[in-house]
């Protein structure tokens, strides 16, 4: 197998707060880390909210030998954030048919919901959400930068 599971905190508003607190407590180092502005940057047709510029859409920390991956938003964000739908896990491979391979199993079962179909996004050529059967919220994502 090439890929790997790693967890993902969704921030409220709170990540860059959560990075400083992560990187000085944990001695976490930030490999990866972009904002709604720099996103908007990348695909000018992004609307982004005035005085949410600087929210993280997406960081990556090394913790140890771990990676914990911080946003601001949910999954879900058409849902109230509560504690309990700020946590997903992120399968992520740096082959593409490994990511639609999963993503394709996942979809067979009737009890698993598709939050966002698999496809192309700003940031990857394969990246979707679903919701398994006892409600985890599963992120899958090609990253070729994960190549070795």
């Amino acid at each position: 197998m090439s890929y790997e599971v790693v967890t993902f905190l969704s921030m409220n508003g709170r990540g860059a707060e959560a990075i400083d607190f992560y990187t000085q407590h944990l001695n976490a180092k930030v490999i990866f880390k972009v904002t709604y502005e720099d996103m908007k940057k990348m695909d000018p047709s992004m609307v982004v909210e005035t005085g949410k510029e600087q929210w993280i859409s997406h960081s990556i920390l090394e913790v140890g030998v771990h990676k914990l991956m911080l946003a601001e938003e949910t999954m879900v964000p058409k849902l109230d954030y509560i504690v309990g739908n700020n946590i997903s896990l992120c399968i992520q491979s740096a082959e593409k048919q490994e990511i639609e391979k999963i993503y394709n199993s996942l979809i067979q079962d009737p009890t698993t919901e598709v939050i966002t179909p698999l496809g192309k996004i700003v940031f990857s050529e394969a990246y979707g959400i679903v919701k398994d059967p006892f409600g985890v919220l599963i992120q899958l994502n090609y990253d070729k930068r994960l190549a070795k």
